[in-house]
């Protein structure tokens, strides 16, 4: 039996996705698409403009003679004209086209689309649907696929509908969102799957899927693959706030 560190994924998915080891997996299930589980630009210079309080050149080339004259247009209206100056460059309707407001970004959340996709789900184990298993768990702070598989282990000529919950709690100040897929009984993904979704404003999102027998036994394995997706609201999130997804079999 694979401990939690012995498992080993895709080299995209580790820094994203870490596998929480919330109880012992069970046998160490194949990967959905079949692999298996074991194996702000620089900113620019900015010339500062003159004040009108430092030291203003009053002195011009005489075009004749080449000596260098007074320059008696430049008198004591010479600081008032480049302080004018100034303030039109800096202010509303200044020369650089600029309504003279600053903004920043800095405040903002930065992007982070979902860039993982189903086909490519971290594998995180298994849970029985319909008799006691540990629970399953990944925590993570960007957008990713996960997929685990639900197994039907109780045998009894009494039907027991397999089942499981899946909830995903967002870190304060982020909000990700819970989309579930499940695939056919004795399929070998969840992808494109019969799916439910959780996308509450709140600080929980879960979701509960049940299917198969019901009062009698119908004489299938009703075992299915089960893809999730994490993803932040509006595609939003700073790369560090900490989601923990739960999966609880037998519910």
């Amino acid at each position: 039996m694979p401990r939690c560190n012995d498992i080993v994924y895709p080299s995209w998915a580790v820094t994203t996705v870490r596998v929480l080891c919330v109880g012992a997996l069970a046998s160490a299930p194949a990967c959905a698409g079949g692999a298996k589980p074991d194996d702000a630009p620089p900113l620019g210079g900015v010339g500062e403009a003159d004040d009108g309080d430092s030291e203003i050149a009053t002195s011009v080339v005489d075009g004749d003679t080449g000596d260098t004259v007074d320059d008696p247009s430049v008198g004591d209206t010479a600081g008032a004209s480049s302080s004018a100056g100034v303030e039109d460059s800096t202010g509303a309707g200044g020369s650089d086209g600029s309504d003279g407001s600053s903004s920043s970004s800095g405040g903002d959340t930065p992007s982070c689309p979902q860039l993982a996709t189903c086909a490519t789900a971290t594998v995180i184990g298994q849970v029985s649907g319909d008799a006691a298993s540990p629970l399953l768990g990944a925590e993570g702070s960007e957008p990713t696929w996960i997929s685990l598989q639900v197994t039907e282990d109780n045998d009894a000529l009494t039907g027991e509908a397999v089942s499981f919950t899946a909830t995903l709690d967002s870190p304060p100040g982020a909000d990700f969102d819970l989309f579930v897929y499940r695939g056919a009984a004795g399929g070998s993904t969840g992808c494109g799957g019969v799916a439910q979704q959780s996308t509450s404003a709140g600080p929980s999102d879960v979701v509960h899927m049940s299917w198969g027998e019901a009062g009698v036994a119908n004489g299938i394995d009703d075992r299915a693959w089960v893809a999730i997706e994490i993803r932040p609201k509006a595609d939003a999130c700073d790369g560090l706030a900490t989601w923990v997804l739960t999966v609880e079999g037998d519910t």
